[in-house]
């Protein structure tokens, strides 16, 4: 039964023991479950990651907390307004429980789940385990005694599992569920992590039944149980900054070519004017429903989709040579280059910025970025902060100007941001919370540089 005012609500936080876990896949199976039973359902992820979020389309995508980018208050906030509405909050960790920034817990799922109070259930796999399961529960549990790791869900569970059920209820530790391995859960992965959720959409109805089956949904709740009261709607009554700025038209390429991208960040730029979503793999550049007063082109896999991207390269060239403002990230700096290389082979970009992209098989970078910007620019002022993750490096003519100094790679010698015309492009994604966007106010409202 849903509770009417929403006040009282349920939230935890789904985290593992470490990468590759199961953490998606458990958290998609309560998710579905909670969907069929007909409650409003709302995911986040901690951390960077824009793809596991991806997976939670059958309720919602996920939404990014990050203490690293957005700061304590900046989760805290960002937690309350997307929970309004909705009944039940479900945050997927990252990595294991207690791995944050530079072997410290800021940023971790930890830390997420002490920012908020919630409840952790520890997914853990026992694969080649048996007492030492307890053992390494019980370390997870009593190593932060301001968290409250309340129970355990075994992942890749087998009969052997409830043998062990036994022995962690003797000890007084809730055993949520014994998730076995399944076909129709299997995500494949690929150079950035695991495919996408439209890439490899699962069947909702499916992971709920197995959900249902295999997982004490009804304990969950019970643990989850929480009072949010005044402080949601001290949230709700905040907003987004009121009513809408400006009444421009937003584009943002959104297939999966381009998917990576914050909803906080869409969500802020949606005060600047309709977000007008199209698929450049399916040519929906060329409708004029499609043509906008600004462009937000995100990161993703354009690499893997180029012979389907020239198209919507000579279009978005044509909107940066009409001075349109046109910001983009990691995949959209790839398409705004003149070429890139793969295999010793180079397709033609749309030339908007001099510079040539090379693709490798390596990482090539992978941190939380620092950032100050350095050069004017149609967009951000101040500082920011943010992260970059690519296998790809970038040979900008000596020419080109920089808007941004970071503390990661960027794209030479710590500068990223590169400018021409009206358009902005790094390879550094960039947390709207952590940055002052008063350049793209002005500008929007004549009283920038146009």
């Amino acid at each position: 039964m849903l509770h009417e005012s929403r006040t009282m609500m349920h939230a935890f936080v789904v985290a593992g023991t470490h990468s590759g876990v199961g953490k998606t896949v458990v958290a998609m199976c309560i998710a579905a479950a909670l969907k069929r039973r007909g409650y409003e359902v709302q995911p986040f992820k901690v951390g960077p990651d824009f793809i596991d979020p991806t997976h939670y389309a059958f309720c919602g995508w996920a939404v990014n907390l990050d203490a690293f980018m957005m700061g304590e208050a900046g989760v805290k906030k960002s937690f309350l307004r997307w929970m309004w509405g909705k009944d039940v909050g479900i945050v997927e960790g990252a990595m294991g429980l207690f791995d944050g920034y530079r072997l410290t817990t800021l940023s971790s799922t930890a830390h997420i789940a002490k920012i908020l109070g919630l409840p952790v259930i520890l997914v853990l796999d026992a694969g080649g385990l048996s007492l030492s399961a307890l053992a390494m529960y019980e370390g997870y549990k009593n190593f932060d005694r301001e968290l409250d790791v309340v129970g355990v869900i075994f992942n890749g569970g087998t009969a052997f599992h409830e043998k062990l059920r036994r022995v962690f209820s003797a000890r007084g530790h809730d055993v949520l569920g014994i998730l076995p391995k399944r076909e129709e859960l299997e995500i494949g992965s690929r150079h950035l992590g695991l495919h996408l959720g439209m890439e490899r959409r699962k069947d909702w109805r499916t992971l709920a039944e197995i959900g249902e089956e295999f997982i004490d949904i009804e304990r969950i709740l019970e643990l989850s149980e929480m009072e949010f009261g005044g402080e949601l709607s001290a949230s709700a009554e905040d907003g987004d900054g009121g009513d809408t700025e400006v009444g421009m038209r937003i584009g943002v390429p959104f297939d999966e070519a381009f998917a990576f991208y914050y909803r906080d960040n869409l969500r802020t730029l949606s005060r600047f004017g309709e977000l007008v979503f199209f698929s450049p793999l399916k040519g929906e550049h060329a409708s004029a429903s499609a043509e906008c007063d600004l462009y937000y082109i995100g990161g993703g896999y354009p690499e893997l989709h180029l012979h389907n991207l020239s198209g919507f390269a000579r279009f978005i060239r044509r909107e940066a040579l009409e001075e349109k403002p046109i910001y983009a990230e990691c995949g959209g700096l790839m398409l705004l280059s003149r070429g890139i290389e793969i295999d010793g082979k180079v397709k033609r970009m749309a030339g908007v910025l001099d510079i040539d992209v090379v693709f490798t098989r390596k990482l090539k970078a992978l941190s939380y970025v620092r950032g100050e910007v350095v050069a004017r620019n149609p967009f951000l002022a101040g500082s920011f902060r943010g992260h970059e993750f690519h296998y790809s490096y970038a040979l900008p003519d000596d020419d080109v100007k920089f808007a941004f100094r970071v503390d990661g790679k960027g794209i030479k010698d710590g500068y990223d941001g590169a400018l021409a015309h009206n358009t902005l492009a790094g390879y550094t994604h960039i947390h709207f919370y952590s940055a002052d966007l008063t350049p793209l106010r002005e500008l929007l409202t004549g009283r920038g540089r146009a």
